[in-house]
């Protein structure tokens, strides 16, 4: 076309095209039409997605139970999202490195994958190797050693994540492999259609993403009777049913702490304490103390003794007013 010849205006183009035949999006009155994306084509109906929310959103609450005593902090676990989407597209979504794990589904043939962002995972190590639960001052790839620790807090998702099955399916599952490069993990063709499920986790001051990638092909033979289970799951639960759920949850144990005021002291003073030296406080005896359950502050008490042992006896609420610790 010459550069100079003037295209066809928009006017000039609606009078050359033909009207619109009866039923056509433009009609009036009528309901418009919606583009269909072919490259992110639902496989899973609505119930069927709602009926995935529903086991992921129950996985939360139980993992929210277990962490706290496993990490010895407190740990929450919050659903965000579930959603179907390529797997390609999956891949794109995620930090570069990242820390993500393949996990064989034995009875379903075939695997999954769990991916934590960098702002839990190396917290997580952190704490599992004995640390506050610091985490990175720049990002950087997981190393092997720190992947193999990794996994032991990977162990016990899995066995939340079988709880939360088991009235579906026996859930038997194995870390088969793990990366930290998202290009490496190939556990269906890019074009392959997923069901990506993301939470929130936390534990102490960390805070960071968790994902679980589904492969729709190992939720087939499943999802049916799963969606089936939700949706007759309004049937009242019987008083036996809710006092062994009670009996169970009253076992698991948190740590209670009271903690005075931290001391300062120079290093020479360090090096030369001793067995039976007194180390002196700005903490008057008569001065409350914060009590923590999981590293959380609950409740204030006065020091005391019983039976020659120091005690401490609970005199109210912590309402953030009591000793900063």
């Amino acid at each position: 076309m010459n550069e100079n010849e003037e295209l066809l205006s928009a006017e000039e183009m609606s009078a050359l095209m033909p009207p619109p035949p009866a039923g056509d999006a433009s009609t009036p009155g009528k309901r418009p039409i919606v583009p269909y994306n072919f490259r992110r084509p639902d496989r899973l109906s609505k119930e069927e997605i709602r009926s995935l929310y529903l086991l992921h959103d129950l996985f939360a609450h139980g993992l929210s139970s277990s962490l706290p005593l496993f990490m010895r902090a407190v740990s929450e676990v919050n659903l965000i999202s579930v959603d179907q989407q390529s797997y390609g597209d999956y891949l794109k979504g995620l930090a570069d490195p990242t820390s993500i794990f393949t996990v064989a589904a034995k009875s379903l043939h075939g695997v999954f994958a769990v991916e934590f962002s960098s702002s839990i995972a190396f917290p997580v190590i952190d704490r599992m190797l004995g640390g506050e639960g610091k985490g990175l001052s720049s990002p950087r790839a997981a190393t092997e050693l720190e992947l193999q620790v990794l996994e032991g807090f990977l162990a016990v998702i899995n066995e939340s994540y079988r709880d939360a099955w088991k009235t579906h399916v026996e859930f038997e599952t194995e870390i088969v492999g793990r990366e930290t490069r998202t290009q490496l993990l190939q556990i269906i063709p890019p074009n392959g259609i997923v069901v990506t499920i993301v939470y929130q986790v936390q534990i102490g001051d960390a805070k960071g993403l968790m994902s679980i990638c589904l492969p729709v092909e190992l939720l087939e033979p499943v999802i049916k009777k799963a969606t089936m289970n939700a949706y007759s799951s309004g049937v009242p639960t019987s008083p036996e049913a809710t006092n062994a759920l009670l009996k169970k949850v009253s076992t698991i144990n948190f740590p209670v702490t009271s903690d005075l005021e931290k001391v300062s002291s120079a290093v020479s003073d360090l090096m030369s304490l001793s067995v039976g030296d007194v180390l002196r406080t700005s903490h008057s005896v008569d001065r409350p103390i914060n009590i923590c359950v999981a590293d959380s502050a609950k409740f204030v008490g006065r020091l005391g003794s019983l039976d020659g042992k120091l005690v401490v006896q609970i005199i109210g609420e912590y309402e953030n007013r009591g000793v900063a610790v």
